[in-house]
């Protein structure tokens, strides 16, 4: 009989609750059929927005290309490099000062940019302490700007050193002060970095440098050097096979940088190495157009046994061939279809600015 209680007992528990729980669901659906329904769409790109950017693409003209009287492709920017500097401020002797006529003659309707080129470390170690030095270098930077009519300045200062901090804000301090004189005198002011600047020890704030630039030009190619063994100018991906790759820098340079303000420099060029039989380099790579490439491998093959093939995951393309004394070269080189996927990956994250190194490589 207690048997029988018990059972009756949990059989009208289990009704009942079974009878609330109807009871609270239809309550809550009465509730929730009462809410607004939220859809979300895509947001349309607005002017400003990156993806609705129009893309401007530049191209850098060295002074050593200057050889004939005909204008030069009409990019939206062309970038002149440049004119040097000595340790007492510009180069007059140089070539790239001399020159300077001859690019803005042939620069056509192209807004233009002067490049101020600090490539040797000695002498940028000087002039980086001597305050003097400076203020010499940046008024005359200015004033050859003025007189040939460039819209901007670009300081192109590459150091092989060791960041120490005093280092490191003594670059700060002069990038500051000439920004600052060139922002007065109504120019556009920008700066070049190593697109692997943050892979290897180099002396560059990226962030306190993007504060006083308008722009920053990231060199996206030598990241295999010559003095190095083969491998690709700068590969898209595959950073677990070559260490570093696009998509990392991108979102290094992203951390620091404004994307508006970043312009990625691809480089139309390649590397040809001799090497041993195992593919090890036993010399320092020579550098070669892209145009030199093509027309004496590619289309047509000026050496022994061409072969060549394109790395799917760097997107570049490795070639190898023998010389006349069968010695092997390794050539890794960037094209138009390799800058075509990264110019593609770069736009679908935001950044819509684009050089190219260098008129007359391609």
């Amino acid at each position: 009989m207690k048997k029988i209680l018990v059972l009756l007992i949990i059989i009208t528990l289990v009704a009942t609750f079974y009878v609330a729980l109807r009871a609270f669901r239809t309550k809550l659906d009465r509730v929730l059929s009462t809410q607004p329904v939220q859809t979300f769409t895509q947001p349309t790109p607005t002017p400003t927005s990156p993806a609705a950017k129009e893309i401007d693409r530049t191209l850098f003209v060295p002074y050593w290309s200057l050889k004939n009287a005909s204008p030069l492709p009409p990019y939206h920017t062309l970038v002149y490099f440049g004119v040097q500097v000595g340790e007492k401020g510009l180069d007059t002797t140089d070539d790239g000062y001399k020159n300077l006529g001859s690019f803005v003659r042939d620069a056509g309707t192209s807004e233009t940019v002067l490049t101020v080129r600090m490539l040797d470390s000695t002498t940028n170690f000087a002039i980086l302490k001597d305050k003097a030095v400076q203020e010499s270098l940046i008024k005359d930077s200015i004033a050859l700007a003025q007189k040939y009519h460039f819209k901007g300045i670009l300081l192109d200062i590459e150091l092989s050193a060791l960041p120490f901090s005093s280092l490191v804000d003594q670059i700060d301090i002069f990038n500051t002060k000439f920004a600052r004189a060139s922002h007065a005198k109504g120019f556009t002011y920008a700066v070049t970095a190593y697109g692997d600047t943050f892979y290897r020890l180099r002396p560059f704030d990226i962030k306190r440098l993007a504060q006083d630039v308008d722009g920053m030009y990231v060199m996206a190619y030598d990241f295999s050097k010559a003095k190095g063994n083969p491998g690709p100018n700068f590969p898209l991906s595959g950073s677990s096979t070559y260490g570093y790759d696009y998509e990392h820098m991108l979102n290094n340079f992203a951390d620091s940088v404004p994307l508006k303000k970043l312009t990625i420099i691809f480089g139309m060029y390649g590397y040809d190495w001799a090497v041993d039989d195992r593919g090890i380099a036993q010399a320092v790579g020579e550098a070669v157009a892209l145009k030199d490439i093509k027309a004496n491998i590619i289309d047509s093959c000026k050496h022994l046994e061409c072969n060549w093939e394109r790395d799917s995951v760097s997107a570049e393309t490795k070639a190898i061939y023998k010389d006349s004394d069968t010695g092997k070269h390794t050539v890794w080189f960037e094209d138009e279809q390799s800058v075509k996927r990264k110019e593609d990956y770069l736009k679908s994250h935001g950044v819509g600015s684009f050089a190219y190194w260098a008129y007359s490589y391609f």
